[in-house]
C-alpha cells in the first residue's frame, strides 16, 4: 500500500470521499477511529439511509446519533430509526450476524465496529478464533465483490502477540486504511493504482 500523512482535520472528508469509491475502509486507531465511525454513520443516518451498524465492541453511542441529528435539524428519533444495530457479545456471534449480511443490499451503509474485538478473547481457543475470524473475513470479502461497501473500524485494542494478525490481515484486504493514532495527523494507506483512489491533493 502507498501511504501517506494528513492533517487530523482532513479525517472526515477523507473517509466519506473513501467510502464513494472503495468497497472496505477501515479506521483503526484509538478514541479517534471510533469517533470517526459514529460520525459517519450519523451522517449517514441524518441523509436518511438505511444503516445496518454491527456492534462487536459494544460501543454504539445513540447519544452521538441524537446529537449530531440535532446540529443537522434532523429529529433524533428519525436518525435512529434509520440504523440497525446488532450487538455481538462472542466471537461466534459476530462472524454469524456478519455471514447474515444481504449481499443484495448494496445501497445501504455497512459499518462493523469492533471486527477484530471479540477474537482478541483469550476465553476463546486459538483455533476457534481462527476458524471463526477467517470465515468472516472471506464473508467481508464476498460482500465488497458484490457490491457492498463496508466501513470497519477498529479500535482500542490490544491484542496479544499471538493474535494481532487479525488485524494485519484485515488491514491487507482492505482498499484503504486510515490509521487514527496521532493528535495532528493521520496516516492514509491506499492500495496504488486502485481506480477512485484519492488524489494527492484529496
Amino acid at each position: 500500500m502507498a501511504s501517506r500523512v494528513l492533517p487530523i482535520g482532513m479525517a472526515p472528508s477523507v473517509a466519506m470521499a473513501l467510502l464513494g469509491s472503495a468497497r472496505k475502509v477501515l479506521l483503526s486507531g484509538g478514541e479517534s477511529a471510533h469517533s470517526l465511525c459514529m460520525r459517519i454513520a450519523a451522517r449517514a443516518a441524518c441523509r436518511r439511509n438505511r444503516v445496518v451498524f454491527i456492534c462487536g465492541d459494544n460501543r454504539f453511542d445513540p447519544y452521538a446519533i441524537s446529537r449530531a441529528a440535532k446540529v443537522t435539524g434532523v429529529r433524533p428519533e428519525d436518525a435512529l430509526r434509520s440504523i440497525k444495530v446488532a450487538r455481538a457479545f462472542t466471537a461466534y456471534q459476530l462472524s454469524e450476524l456478519v455471514s447474515r449480511l444481504d449481499s443484495g443490499a448494496t445501497e445501504d451503509v455497512v459499518v462493523i465496529s469492533g471486527p477484530c474485538s471479540t477474537f482478541f478473547d483469550e476465553d476463546v481457543s486459538a483455533v476457534d478464533a481462527a476458524r471463526l475470524f477467517y470465515r468472516m473475513l472471506w464473508r467481508i470479502v464476498e460482500l465488497s465483490q458484490s457490491g457492498m461497501t463496508l466501513l470497519l473500524a477498529q479500535s482500542a485494542a490490544d491484542p496479544s502477540a499471538r493474535r494481532a494478525y487479525f488485524l494485519t490481515d484485515l488491514c491487507r484486504v482492505s482498499e484503504a486504511v486510515m490509521h487514527l493514532d496521532g493528535r495532528h495527523s493521520f496516516t492514509l494507506s491506499q492500495r496504488p493504482g486502485r481506480k477512485g483512489a484519492l488524489s494527492a491533493g484529496c
